[in-house]
């Protein structure tokens, strides 16, 4: 024979007689291989060596010398509170066995004749041991499981299925979810359905529910609550409803923050029941402290120890020579009276649990029938019993909740792995529980777990969080959340729980998200982002360079940092025509944008709105645009149609007038006007040709001499009679090609408005250079008007010489300035 788990039994047996304890220890270990068995010929030998190696059971003698037996069980009892212990003695009476139960013995046996004692000792040892280990994996697998639930990243409840859905059971997570501490919605201060689900869902949720219960499904749903600060989020529930012979008695399940819950519900599923290998209700914990009572064939009760009385909260002078049903009543009818008249017409024994309810309280009962009455022991079992109804749930809820879930031992075997930690890892559960953690992560991931571990050895924390890969049957990989707390047995490492989150769709997201604002950075125009209340909530790096203003400085300001009040306007207008007209996703308009430094830049601001939020305005994105270059185009398309629609149209009024004249009269006199006219026209065409081409543009600066150029500019011009007076030279920073049209069309100017016969000056100054003329000049009123395009003083000028000189001193950075010559002319100087 075997022990039920197929562990060895050590047995540690203490008895004053040698050849008894080695006959005692041939026959259990020869009938009972599981059984090993070490010896000790008195209770101090035996105390000693309890404290060297550890033992599954004790059978002791009682009449020793020194320290009797019930001594002995004493001082055991003082260090082991549940370790088994037989008191196996040859002299026995009613007031040891008294003694011996009040002070804890697990099993009281008398020594006999014959071989079958030993079985019968054998049988004892094997029943104490297998129930004392049941119970430790009982309070093992309570601890286990209540670790898990306490590391859901969500709240773990039953409750009643009635309006309100009163709690009865909620996890600590409540109160991160909520913002209520679990024990107000246990004890009703807070109500579920009433004081945390919204309005506005809560018909809606009911039938929801009560549609699941029906067809006898779990239910899945996604609802608001409102939090004890008033803050309204979105929370995903799964549950089920819990039956006893039929009846729905509850609910239990799993709540979570939407944006916690990354596996998607339709992979959730209801897991088969936790750890198998746990036994249930039947089995029998070990007799410490048990009640007991003596019956005679009369029911009257001849015998109560003071564990007895102290249970039934009676003492002991008031139980004997009572009639049993007179002190307990309310016993007529009730299982224990069934129980007890079998025993005694079968006589046989009766072992059984029955709930009594004056006491409010589950008892565990033997009664053994004799020839002159009944023995019965029984013990308080309420504890087991709700600790067992306690672990029953957290089975239900680590089965229900759609997370991986599983348990390591101290050398990273996993012991436990619920149905979603199966179907993460497409296996069967069977070929997952026994097998290391390597199979499934990686080394890597193993060392920073078991490092996150010992930190929280170290701590008060009690779980910590870290991203790890599980690998699939499949060989894909599956980037994780894993959340873990370690397990300790009296304050040492034993091993370690995790509860794992799918994250791979959120990590795809950040990445994608990184995609984003990486593209954002890189744009060269500025990109923000606006609150309902128009302050700005976000903006790239490109708004420096445009506006002079960091994005650290500009966020959480006014958009009037930027825009003045009347765009600011037009831009709330624009939002309400958004808001108003849905299908349009965007709008674009102009404005003009006060830098840091007080300048202004035309721009072109794109906007559309940002999502709502239940239907909420949250604010709004948009691009801007500097639009300076392309409203100087518009400008100089303005200018060109200025001269095409006045400017050239005089001389074509010449030209068609003087032609018909002459087609009239026959006077080719007309002719001459015409041929001038048109030379007007040519040099207007001119002139608008050289804007098209150069616009404002430069193009690559080289060292320049100011005299050389001068002199090629000189010739190309007609100058007549006129003169040249070089004075000085330097060099420049400029484009050759513009620096000389600039020259050009000064000399022209000069020549135009001064006179053939007109001398020009070309000098240096600290900053620059000028070019000067010794013609009448120009007055101090019309200086500020001569680089407008149009404006000549000389029937032969276009009006476009200047603009153009204007045009290339702004394209180059120079400043351009009128005075007067020392001559009294014109004198035009470039500071650059």
């Amino acid at each position: 024979m075997s022990s039920a788990d197929g562990q060895p039994i050590r047995v540690l047996h203490v008895d004053d007689e040698p050849d008894f304890a080695d006959l005692v220890a041939t026959y259990l270990q020869r009938s009972h291989d599981d059984i090993r068995v070490e010896t000790a010929t008195d209770a101090a030998e035996g105390l000693d060596a309890l404290a060297e190696t550890p033992v599954d059971c004790i059978v002791s003698d009682h009449d020793m010398p020194g320290m009797d037996g019930l001594d002995f069980l004493r001082a055991v009892r003082d260090e082991n509170p549940d370790l088994p212990f037989i008191l196996f003695t040859g002299k026995g009476n009613e007031e040891i066995a008294s003694d011996a139960i009040s002070a804890g013995v697990t099993e009281y046996l008398q020594k006999g004749t014959g071989t079958d004692q030993y079985a019968v000792l054998a049988n004892r040892i094997e029943r104490a041991v297998g129930e004392y280990r049941a119970k430790n994996a009982l309070e093992e697998s309570e601890r286990m499981l209540s670790t898990l639930i306490s590391n859901l990243p969500g709240m773990a409840y039953r409750c009643l299925n009635e309006p309100g859905w009163p709690m009865e059971f909620v996890s600590d997570g409540c109160r991160e979810l909520t913002g209520y501490d679990s024990a107000a919605l246990v004890d009703g201060s807070i109500v579920w359905g009433e004081d945390v689900l919204i309005d506005d869902d809560r018909d809606e949720l009911w039938e929801t529910v009560q549609a699941a219960l029906d067809a006898g499904d779990p239910f899945e749903v996604t609802y608001r609550i409102e939090t004890a600060d008033g803050e309204r989020k979105w929370v995903w529930e799964q549950g089920r409803g819990v039956y006893d012979d039929g009846e729905l008695t509850a609910l239990e399940g799993i709540i979570l923050d939407v944006d916690t819950r990354l596996i998607d519900p339709a992979d959730r599923q209801i897991g088969r029941t936790l750890a198998e290998n746990v036994t249930g209700r039947e089995r029998i914990l070990e007799r410490v402290g048990d009640g007991f009572l003596a019956l005679d064939d009369a029911w009257t009760i001849t015998y109560a120890n003071d564990r007895a009385a102290a249970l039934v909260g009676r003492d002991t002078e008031s139980l004997v020579g009572q009639q049993m049903w007179d002190v307990f009543p309310e016993g007529v009818g009730s299982d224990f009276e069934e129980q007890y008249v079998q025993a005694m017409e079968t006589q046989r024994p009766a072992e059984f649990e029955a709930y009594y309810d004056p006491l409010d309280s589950w008892f565990e009962v033997r009664a053994f029938p004799g020839e002159h009455g009944l023995s019965i022991y029984f013990r308080d079992v309420t504890e087991r019993r709700e600790r067992e109804d306690r672990l029953e749930r957290y089975r239900t809820l680590v089965e229900n909740v759609g997370d991986p879930m599983y348990v390591l031992d101290y050398d990273g075997t996993i012991t436990m792995a619920n149905q979603a930690m199966a179907d993460h890892l497409g296996y069967d559960r069977d070929e997952i529980v026994g097998t290391h953690a390597t199979r499934f992560m990686s080394e890597a991931d193993i060392e920073r777990g078991t490092d996150l571990l010992l930190d929280l050895m170290d701590s008060d924390r009690t779980w910590a969080t870290f991203e790890m890969e599980t690998i699939h049957a499949d060989g894909t990989r599956t980037i994780n959340e894993d959340k873990i707390a370690a397990l300790t047995d009296q304050g040492e490492f034993v091993g370690s729980v995790g509860v794992i989150r799918d994250i791979t769709e959120r990590k795809a997201r950040e990445r994608e998200l990184e995609r984003y604002e990486t593209i954002i950075q890189t744009v060269e125009d500025p990109v923000y982002a606006l609150d309902a209340e128009g302050r700005f909530a976000f903006v790239n790096e490109a708004v420096e360079p445009m506006t002079g203003y960091t994005p650290a400085e500009l966020v959480g300001e006014s958009v009037t940092t930027l825009v003045a009040e009347d765009d600011y306007r037009a831009g709330v207008e624009m939002v309400q025509t958004l808001l108003e007209e849905p299908e349009r996703t965007y709008v674009t308009y102009e404005i003009d944008l006060h830098t840091k430094d007080g300048d202004t830049v035309a721009a072109e601001n794109h906007i559309a709105l940002l999502p709502p939020d239940e239907d909420e305005f949250t604010g709004t994105a948009g691009v801007i645009r500097d639009i300076t270059e392309r409203k100087q185009r518009e400008r100089r398309l303005e200018e060109f149609a200025s001269v095409v629609s006045h400017d050239l149209q005089s001389p074509l009024n010449v030209i068609t007038g003087r032609a018909e004249l002459a087609l009239d009269t026959g006077d080719l006199g007309h002719v001459e006007n015409i041929l001038d006219a048109a030379d007007r026209m040519e040099a207007l065409i001119e002139g608008l040709l050289t804007l098209a081409r150069q616009g404002e543009v430069v193009g690559d600066v080289e060292e320049t001499s100011l005299s050389t150029l001068t002199e090629q500019a000189w010739k190309q011009v007609q100058t007549a009679a006129a003169s040249i007076d070089l004075r000085d030279d330097r060099s420049l920073e400029a484009d050759p090609d513009r620096l000389r049209e600039l020259l050009e069309n000064l000399f022209s100017n000069a020549v135009t408005h001064a006179g053939e016969d007109v001398t020009v000056s070309v000098g240096t100054t600290d900053s620059g250079f000028y070019v000067a003329d010794d013609g009448e000049g120009i007055p101090a009123d019309r200086r500020s008007k001569v680089f407008e395009h149009g404006h000549s003083t000389s029937e032969e000028g276009t009006g476009l010489g200047l603009t153009i000189v204007a045009r290339i001193a702004d394209a180059h950075g120079w400043d351009v300035t009128v005075t007067d010559s020392s001559s009294g002319g014109a004198r035009f100087e470039f500071s650059v």
